[in-house]
């Protein structure tokens, strides 16, 4: 017998050490919820479930924003949706003014409210705010030095937990200067004596037209000959049925017609081809002397006439339903852009919630306690610790024996 070294007084003592070891991390995991609370619990389980709750905060983030990117779409299309039928009521005042029952003062009348209504299209466009954005106003075409520019205010929706993941959504200038100016691309365009002066700028953006299949050239040519053919039969010139014109790659005009056209008569023959040149991509500034003066996009509205008495009145005012109809067409595309872009707002929402769902439960498995297994992990190790406590109390006891051997 020994007493220097009490290895059973040991054993238990290593055992109950074990034990409450193990008792002490089955309570906080219990307490905790979390299978692994450090990286000792199991280093690999750590670093990927840690990866997916990256992913997982980037997917939550990414359905609110993609939220707030169908608030401001929203925001937009609503904006519009009053555009939209102050578009369709200066239609039907267009078309009123062109009924031969209007005078002058009439006219007047009519062309105050479709000024009036201009002013208010300008109003909201440029009032339409979200979170300070103005994705409608006619600075969404300028840079932050407020210079204007080519590109149109680009608003990056970030809608997933990734980099490439964005949406792009332009802004529009949705004033009734930046309506007109969108879609009045072939314009500048001149009558002399000897012709017509078609600025490259127009020609190229009439080529363009044609390309994209929104300007059809054989029609062009139709239009265009027309347009001679009935100005020299006005103007009382014989034989204007041999007119042809024709469009070159370039965007220029080739003429066939009744021989030299002079003096005046020369005059409003070209000007009927400028004219009808400058309509070929569906909008034109209107005559009459208020048009000449005006640049705030109005100058394409103007129903009233100057006071030359070679003015149409009604083709003027015809000319404005066309220019408000392409108008309507315009913002009716954009509208068209913005709720595309919605739909599939709501789909990305939809698909990146399932995703975080998803992912959500492969991090759970890899990281939360199971609770039924761990409660019995737990009984079985406070059994084992109460028992090695016990054991540890009667190995001390073993000793006891030599105090007989002292006596």
């Amino acid at each position: 017998m020994v007493i220097q070294h009490n290895i059973p007084a040991t054993n238990a003592y290593r055992n109950l050490t074990s034990n409450r070891s193990g008792l002490s991390k089955n309570l906080e995991k219990l307490s905790s919820g979390f299978r692994i609370n450090r990286a000792a619990d199991d280093a690999a389980g750590l670093a990927i479930s840690e990866a997916m709750r990256s992913k997982i905060n980037g997917l939550d983030q990414a359905t609110a924003n993609a939220n707030d990117a169908i608030g401001l779409i929203q925001t937009e299309e609503g904006a519009l949706t009053e555009t939209h039928s102050m578009l369709q009521r200066m239609t039907t005042l267009a078309t009123q003014a062109a009924n031969g029952t209007y005078n002058s003062t009439s006219r007047a009348s009519i062309q105050k409210e479709m000024d009036e209504l201009g002013n208010e299209i300008d109003r909201i466009a440029n009032n339409t705010d979200y979170n300070g954005i103005k994705p409608l106003a006619r600075d969404s075409n300028k840079t932050l030095d407020g210079e204007n520019n080519s590109e149109k205010l680009n608003m990056t929706m970030q809608i997933g937990p990734t980099k490439g993941e964005v949406l792009d959504l332009k802004g529009q200038d949705m004033t009734l200067k930046g309506i007109f100016n969108d879609l009045d691309k072939v314009n500048g365009v001149t009558a002399t004596s000897t012709g017509v002066s078609v600025p490259t700028t127009a020609g190229s953006q009439l080529v363009k037209l044609i390309s994209d299949k929104k300007v059809d050239k054989t029609q062009a040519e139709k239009d265009l000959t027309n347009a001679v053919r009935d100005a020299m039969n006005r103007v009382g010139i014989k034989g204007a049925t041999s007119v042809s014109i024709s469009l070159s790659s370039t965007g220029t005009i080739s003429y066939i017609g009744q021989g030299n056209i002079t003096g005046s008569k020369a005059i409003a023959v070209y000007n009927a081809l400028a004219d009808a040149y400058d309509a070929l991509d569906g909008v034109q500034k209107s005559k009459g002397s208020p048009a000449d003066t005006l640049t705030d996009g109005k100058e394409y509205i103007q129903i009233t006439s100057s006071s030359s008495a070679n003015d149409d009145v009604t083709a003027n005012a015809n000319r404005v339903v066309k220019n408000i109809q392409s108008a309507i067409d315009h913002v009716s595309s954009y509208r068209a852009e913005l709720g595309a872009k919605q739909n599939r707002l709501e789909h990305t929402i939809n698909n990146l919630q399932v995703t975080s769902e998803n992912t959500t439960a492969a991090e759970s498995r890899i990281r939360d306690t199971d609770m039924a297994k761990e409660m019995a992990a737990y009984t079985k190790n406070n059994i084992l610790s109460q028992a090695a406590q016990s054991m540890l109390a009667q190995a001390n006891q073993t000793g006891q024996g030599v105090l007989s051997l002292l006596q």
